[in-house]
């Protein structure tokens, strides 16, 4: 399923350039995920909202497909770092994959490299859940 998020539409309350696709793999919650580059003040925090709405459907595992993301800022990264600490909080994983050398870069100066397991393709990606 494609999810399209902007201020435009109230509906989804959701991020402008924001789009992800959700697909499942071994009750893997798969999101491919794509950001164009816009900073927005009070951007709501449409992925984190969808991670919750998964997880209160009973799903643990995910993964972050970022291979069409060129450019996080801080607070798109901090949405990450957010559904991390709720997908963990109720004992779920979150691993990321594809990441762009520009953004593999972003994670290892911010430390997150450490924090998140982060794995060069999705198909080793999803071997690895246990």
């Amino acid at each position: 399923m494609t999810y399209i998020y902007s201020f435009d539409n109230d509906i989804n309350e959701g991020a402008k350039g924001l789009e992800f696709k959700t697909r499942e793999i071994n009750n893997i919650v798969i999101y491919d995920i794509k950001w164009e580059f816009e900073i927005i003040d009070e951007m709501p925090l449409a992925l984190h909202k969808h991670v919750k709405g998964q997880l209160e459907k009973g799903k643990r595992d995910f993964l972050f497909n970022l291979k069409d993301v060129t450019y996080l800022e801080s607070l798109r990264l901090g949405e990450i770092v957010g559904c991390l600490i709720t997908i963990s909080k109720l004992g779920g994983k979150l691993k990321l994959t594809n990441l762009k050398p520009r953004i593999s870069l972003m994670f290892e100066v911010a430390g997150l490299d450490k924090v998140f397991e982060i794995v060069d393709d999705e198909e080793t990606a999803i071997n690895n859940f246990s």
